[in-house]
């Protein structure tokens, strides 16, 4: 009987006698990466090559971590449409200089570590969970590097992370923090998630203080504003003087909140009253209160728009886009747009699309504000000494077309 043949074994990526390596500083390393030559097509296989229980891999990875450029950068977006939600994949061709393959290569080098490297790379963690959206993998991986036993160094990257704009991420991994560390998330780091974990009954000083903190994402102080107010049969003058500070916020919600409660408690100065002003900025920012303000409201509840508009009522026009119409039906010079205008009576006026609306307001110049989907146009004009708001457009923005690759 013929003995069955072996297949070959493929012959090595990597052109490197690894028992003649020796590595004594980053330099060596950094020299190594060239060698190995990693590209987006085959760095995978390459690195699997490398010795099994070798320190060659644990220096290849301190030396690229402490080499950094692991910002992978998307294309820019066309103009009007939402930043990119992904890093871009490495390309076939992406060299060890790239920095698109460069941050597959640290979530690799993040892997090798153990505990007793982890001082020697604090640095370059920092720097990772400080990369800016859309990078998320890279930022998660570098979070879980620390162990939960170490929850201050933990939370120090978490803060971090937060500033540099990764919320979500951060607020799915408080859950090995401890109370103190809780405290010091929402109050030092701003972290919205951990004023979730905390109780306004428990932890009433930490809520008094989240509903004038700016720098707190503006769901949380508005949550906190119900949390406290709904806590006590008479609202205490404690609460009262931060739901008053807090009525000045720069955010439309959070005021608008803070003074529901207010006004729900007998003080009437609070509320969305038209500001008797002829300055637009004061009628834009009273209108974005409003707006927030109504949204809240139930329908059986006394509208506070009556007192913006005119006595003949609000002009309110809809620009629909529609991206297979070849006539230009209502003059406006484009075919693809068409216009509808309606003179609301002033008893029957309302916010259209209040939702977009209060999204719009957080991107405004001047008096147009833009969310994703729509603008909002505000036309104010004089009567009697003060602006009223006279006409409000609404237009359909034409679907976003990404930059050709």
């Amino acid at each position: 009987m013929l003995a069955k043949l072996e297949p070959p074994k493929p012959k090595p990526l990597v052109d490197i006698d690894w028992s003649t390596v020796n590595l004594q500083s980053d330099d060596d390393a950094l020299a190594l990466w060239q060698r190995i030559d990693p590209t987006g097509a085959d760095w995978i296989d390459k690195l699997d090559e490398l010795p099994d229980e070798s320190p060659i891999a644990g220096k290849l990875a301190i030396a690229l971590l402490h080499a950094g450029n692991f910002q992978c950068t998307p294309s820019a977006p066309a103009a009007g449409c939402p930043s990119p939600v992904d890093v871009p994949e490495a390309a076939p061709t992406a060299n060890f200089h790239d920095p698109c393959l460069r941050r597959m290569l640290a979530m690799w080098a993040i892997d090798q570590l153990d505990d007793s490297n982890l001082p020697d790379v604090m640095d370059a963690l920092r720097a990772i969970v400080a990369l800016p959206p859309p990078e998320s993998q890279l930022v998660a991986v570098a979070i879980k590097a620390i162990p939960e036993s170490d929850p201050g160094t933990r939370l120090d990257l978490l803060g971090r992370a937060y500033a540099a704009g990764h919320r979500d991420i951060v607020n799915g991994m408080l859950g090995s923090l401890d109370q103190p560390q809780l405290i010091e998330a929402v109050q030092k780091h701003h972290i919205d998630g951990a004023l979730e974990v905390l109780s306004a009954e428990a932890n009433r000083p930490v809520y008094l203080a989240a509903i004038t903190d700016d720098k707190l994402h503006p769901s949380a102080r508005a949550q906190a504003i119900v949390e406290l107010a709904t806590s006590e049969d008479k609202m205490s003058p404690e609460v009262r003087t931060a739901l008053a500070k807090a009525t000045k916020s720069p955010d439309c919600g959070v005021a608008a909140t803070a003074a529901r409660f207010l006004i729900g408690a007998g003080n009437r100065k609070y509320a969305p009253a038209h500001p008797r002003t002829t300055k637009p900025d004061v009628m834009m920012r009273s209108v974005c209160v409003l707006a927030s303000f109504e949204a809240l409201q139930g329908a059986d509840e006394p509208s506070y728009l009556l007192g913006y508009v005119p006595k003949k009522g609000l002009e309110v026009v809809f620009v629909t886009y529609d991206p297979y119409n070849e006539t230009d039906d209502d003059g406006d010079g484009d075919i693809h747009t068409v216009h509808a205008a309606t003179l609301v009576p002033r008893d029957e006026v309302v916010l259209p699309e209040i939702e977009d609306l209060i999204r719009a307001f957080h991107h405004c110049t001047g008096t147009v504000c833009r969310s994703d989907d729509r603008e909002f146009r505000f036309t104010f004009k004089p009567s009697g000494g003060e602006l009223l708001l006279a006409k409000l457009e609404v237009v359909e923005l034409p679907p976003c077309k990404s930059p050709t690759p």
